[in-house]
């Protein structure tokens, strides 16, 4: 009796609304994308709609796993679905699937002719793994390295230790762009001097702006870039570098980005 009472709780959960909580019309986008269940074992004892938005709270507020609210399911739970998704990576392929449905909403191609790379050094705990020291923005942590379109969705994400050089994770993000036919041209700035794609339908193109100039101007088409890094950012969890390991945090980045593109789908 009481199983049941808690399950009917947590259906009831998992619509009140805390401001990083999924609407009716965002679940009914993502419940599909989500794994279909183990045909054996218990029957999942939680909805995935209230563990779900226990995740996307985490990501928003930057709480840890431990500190979830009461009104969401235990948090071990939450975890390990979380890294159950994300060992499969799911997070991954759910954005692909959402960054072609909003491409088409607002009018373009499924997948974009045209992307930017760019990294961002940030701050990383105490707890982290693989920490460096960027030489150039005295920053010790990780750099996220990103792919995204001119809309400046997400394609692909990749997290280092801030003391790799650009150029070097660079070259593995070409050979995820050179997966994608519709791409020609790609946009990047003086750390990736010398890229270039295997693909001679494609282009690698430095844009940067003019070295008299001091402080921040918007380099055309390649500003996007730095807006994604600033969507993220927003999110307290992506505000400084608090995963352990490296695949948590590029979990937290797609996260980051499938929130943005639910709140855009109408």
């Amino acid at each position: 009796m009481f199983g049941s009472m808690r399950r009917v709780y947590y259906q009831r959960r998992a619509r009140m609304l805390y401001p990083s909580d999924l609407t009716d019309k965002q679940w009914e986008v993502i419940e599909p994308l989500l794994p279909n269940p183990r045909e054996r074992g218990k029957p999942r004892k939680y909805p995935k709609r209230a563990i779900l938005n226990a995740i996307f709270y985490v990501c928003k507020t930057g709480c840890q796993w431990r500190y979830l609210p009461r009104e969401f399911p235990p948090w071990q739970t939450v975890y390990r679905y979380f890294r159950e998704l994300n060992d499969k990576k799911c997070f991954e392929k759910m954005n692909a699937t959402l960054v072609t449905l909003t491409r088409t909403m607002n009018g373009r191609n499924p997948m974009p002719s045209l992307v930017c790379i760019d990294s961002q050094s940030i701050k990383g705990d105490v707890h982290c793994e693989d920490k460096g020291i960027d030489g150039n923005k005295k920053i010790l942590g990780r750099k996220r390295h990103i792919i995204t379109d001119v809309l400046g969705l997400i394609l692909f994400c990749t997290v280092t230790a801030a003391n790799i050089a650009d150029i070097t994770i660079g070259r593995e993000l070409v050979k995820k762009i050179e997966t994608i036919d519709t791409v020609k041209k790609i946009l990047v700035d003086k750390g990736y001097q010398g890229l270039h794609s295997e693909k001679e339908t494609i282009s690698v193109e430095i844009t940067s702006k003019d070295p008299d100039i001091k402080g921040f101007v918007p380099v055309f088409k390649r500003w996007v870039v730095e807006r994604s890094f600033a969507w993220i950012s927003r999110q307290r969890r992506l505000a400084k570098d608090f995963e352990r390991e490296v695949n948590n945090q590029e979990a937290m980045i797609y996260i980051a980005m499938l929130k943005i593109m639910l709140g855009r789908i109408r």
